[in-house]
């Protein structure tokens, strides 16, 4: 996919990360292309376990709800499972810098987490929540934020 005209173009090989709390979409980008590289997703547990509730609203409607602990564990999860991801295309050579979005509430959870070697190479990051955007827009955006 061609990076348009009006965005700058990448100079080093850059890993576009976009992400929210239980998966990630990865884009690679040098000079004016962007490519998609793949995707990772966090696969919570199964719906029988004890940490889950379920019954019938006032309405009778099914409900059935995950406990506040067991997702904030899970997003826990995905912070190093996105960490592990990032330090394993950093050593094989996949990118020389790259740029996180995520939920502004996990930014800096999803920034920790990381390698020292792998946070030598953030550049850039965008607090929002960008997943169901195309790259292009998303580029779009950080730009106009920076």
């Amino acid at each position: 996919m061609q990076i348009p005209a009006e965005l700058p173009a990448f100079a080093k090989s850059t890993l576009l990360v976009v992400s929210d709390n239980e998966h990630a979409l990865f884009f690679h980008v040098l000079d004016r292309e962007l490519t998609a590289s793949g995707r990772i997703e966090l696969h919570y547990p199964d719906k029988s376990d004890d940490e889950r509730a379920s019954g019938l609203s006032p309405g009778g409607a099914h409900f059935a709800e995950q406990s506040e602990k067991l997702e904030d564990e899970g997003e826990h999860r995905f912070a190093h499972l996105l960490a592990k991801e990032l330090h394993t295309r950093l050593q094989q050579g996949q990118y020389d810098e790259f740029i996180l979005t995520a939920p502004q509430e996990r930014l800096h959870e999803f920034v920790e987490a990381l390698h020292n070697d792998v946070k030598s190479k953030l550049v850039k990051t965008y607090g929002k929540q960008v997943t169901k955007e195309r790259p292009i827009e998303v580029l779009k955006r950080i730009h106009e934020a920076a």
